[in-house]
């Protein structure tokens, strides 16, 4: 005998849109090899989306690399 509310149904969302996961936009980012410490970590755009800016997962040495005109398509990069 089945009662009322003793299966769930994860199948589908109510109003039909995807997860709020699913929704949002991707952060952009850059991947950095810091060569200060040998460790490779990904430094996100910030809020103002001026610039790409983080820092050395191991010694905090911080990097920024601005957003501009004349760039490059360039996705990888290495600090020294």
């Amino acid at each position: 005998m089945t009662m009322v509310g003793e299966n769930l149904d994860l199948s589908s969302i109510p109003g039909g849109g995807e997860p709020r996961a699913r929704q949002r936009k991707p952060r952009p980012f850059l991947g950095i090899t810091f060569a200060c410490c040998d460790v490779y970590t990904r430094v996100y755009v910030n809020r103002q989306e001026t610039a790409y800016e983080g820092k050395c997962p191991r010694c905090a040495r911080p990097v920024r690399l601005d957003i501009g005109p004349g760039g490059t398509d360039q996705r990888f990069f290495v600090a020294e």
